[in-house]
């Protein structure tokens, strides 16, 4: 198959939560688009040490092009605080050479939580839900938000409702739903 369909399958696996389906649809790729594809899997499998190689193959090719800076921001976001400043800066560098975007933004966010500075990184979320909210406000940064909420003892009701209702079959959804239900069987049993 042509490189275009492997990364199409690859991402319709990876969205049906398939992931080393996904990974055979592209492990054998050498173009750049299949080595970040096969780097953000290895991230998904919480193979930072395989993440890093698939990193240094894009560097080989071609250190100066986007899928590289991002993989490298990826990478390092993905190594905890230690990785943070560095994933800022290829971040800052990115936003003033292409402009801010939803993925920058978050992406940013990350970094900053990273980093213990959650009002900066809700910041950066709300920046993308007023500039970019009339193209598509992706459910990454509402959860990110709702983090960041949370983290700074505020109340999330308002976000989590939000998410709840424009994005109800999302598994951060779903998984809150298991969470709640479950905390509400165990309290039964504690009732006074």
């Amino acid at each position: 198959p042509s490189p275009s369909i492997q990364l199409t399958a690859a991402q319709v696996l990876l969205a049906a939560g398939q992931t080393k389906e996904a990974l055979q649809q592209v492990y054998m790729g050498a173009t750049m688009e299949h080595i970040s594809m096969i780097l953000q899997i290895y991230l998904k499998l919480d193979r930072l040490d395989l993440a890093k190689q698939q990193y240094n193959s894009l560097r080989q090719a071609d250190e100066d092009a986007i899928l590289t800076q991002l993989g490298n921001v990826y990478v390092s976001l993905a190594a905890g605080t230690t990785g943070a400043a560095d994933a800022l800066h290829s971040l800052n560098s990115l936003t003033e050479q292409y402009g801010a975007s939803p993925l920058l933004l978050n992406l940013t966010a990350v970094g900053l939580m990273s980093q213990g500075d959650y009002a900066g990184a809700a910041a950066k979320l709300e920046e993308c839900i007023r500039d970019f909210s009339d193209v598509v406000v992706i459910p990454d940064t509402l959860i990110n938000l709702i983090v960041c909420t949370v983290q700074q003892n505020k109340p999330a009701n308002d976000l989590v409702a939000q998410m709840k209702e424009q994005y109800p079959a999302h598994p951060y959804c779903a998984g809150l739903d298991r969470v709640v239900s479950a905390f509400e069987r165990e309290s039964i049993k504690y009732k006074v």
